[in-house]
């Protein structure tokens, strides 16, 4: 890397976007570009998008399109001033670039443990946490920050202003009415709607974590249940239920009216919203042993249930939202904006 360094230098007013390792077009980066994209006065910045399989993104507002697979990607990297990501976009190797700025929103509030205390890490990932060379590092809160230094101990800059995927809830869901999402999930029922966002497990659990056909039909007069994967997970949705695998989490977000998960960090981007959220944590003994968390379902004040039946009590219990709003204010407070004017702040002064 060093050798390529001497002869490649930084095209000023070009910025390179990648999110989730080049899998998507999606979350902060996909947020940062549209920012930029729909601003005048970075009407003369380069903006390239990185992708693993740049065929598969047709996206009309996309521009310049390169192949993070191609052995040429680094150069494209250090062609650009600028670097935007959400997880790795230096494919894992760190490396020192003074002539580049590394800004990192990563992908979410770290519920699960996370870097150094995640279990089972491969080497290479190891490596990258501990000696990511990020100039500004996006966080959404106290607790956010703390996690995130711990993750990143070699991050130069910390920006505690939120997350800027926040934007997209208002972009994608403004003009849709809640009526007009149903009508494009196939919902025809005017029960109310139950999101369900099982966590992806890495590994072939002894306990079944997820909720079963059984407790989906014992709730079928009562709610539409809407399940959402991880896009990782094979699983499939099973009994009365619709698979939203592949929809947009903030349209589901808007028309649902509460939330089952287990270990994600989507209830933070959720809990805004201030609509219940339900923990279903059966596995949980197991998932501490092979997984490892960051933070207890009595951290976060939420009601939780290690069996079906107690969650079936607990959702036949009034739900008090004031815990959900509490559990906003302390994790994801900042407004989208913060971090747009964070975010352009430093393309303009850098």
């Amino acid at each position: 890397m060093k050798f390529l360094q001497l002869f490649i230098r930084p095209v000023e007013n070009r910025i390179l976007f990648m999110s989730y390792s080049g899998r998507q077009y999606s979350d902060s980066p996909k947020e940062a570009y549209l920012e930029l994209l729909n601003d005048p006065y970075f009407e003369g910045y380069e903006l390239v998008w990185a992708f693993n399989n740049p065929e598969k993104f047709n996206d009309a507002e996309i521009g310049r399109k390169v192949s993070s697979n191609s052995p040429l990607f680094f150069i494209e990297l250090l062609r650009s001033k600028y670097w935007v990501a959400n997880s790795s976009i230096e494919r894992l190797i760190p490396f020192s670039h003074k002539r580049n700025v590394y800004i990192q929103f990563w992908h979410g509030i770290p519920m699960k443990s996370l870097g150094q205390t995640e279990l089972g890490l491969a080497p290479l990932v190891r490596n990258w946490y501990n000696n990511a060379e990020i100039d500004y590092l996006f966080t959404c809160g106290e607790y956010d920050t703390v996690k995130m230094r711990e993750v990143f101990p070699t991050a130069k800059r910390t920006l505690e202003v939120g997350l800027m995927r926040k934007k997209e809830y208002d972009r994608e869901t403004k003009d849709m009415s809640v009526a007009e999402i149903k009508t494009e999930l196939g919902i025809t029922s005017d029960l109310p709607i139950l999101l369900y966002v099982p966590t992806f497990r890495g590994y072939k659990p002894k306990i079944e974590g997820k909720l079963t056909s059984d407790f989906f039909d014992q709730l079928a007069d009562k709610y539409t249940i809407l399940y959402r994967g991880h896009y990782y997970s094979k699983h499939k949705a099973v009994g009365q239920v619709i698979s939203v695998t592949n929809q947009p989490l903030v349209k589901l977000f808007k028309v649902a009216d509460a939330m089952v998960t287990d270990y994600s960090s989507v209830l933070f981007d959720f809990a805004p919203l201030h609509k219940p959220i339900y923990l279903y944590q059966r596995d949980l003994d197991e998932y501490l042993v092979r997984r490892g968390m960051n933070l207890s379902a009595k951290e976060l004040g939420l009601p939780v249930a290690h069996t079906e039946n107690e969650l079936l009590w607990l959702m036949n219990q009034p739900y008090n939202l004031k815990s959900v709003e509490r559990l906003a204010k302390k994790f994801n407070n900042h407004a989208a904006d913060e971090s747009v004017t964070a975010f352009k702040n430093i393309v303009c002064l850098m």
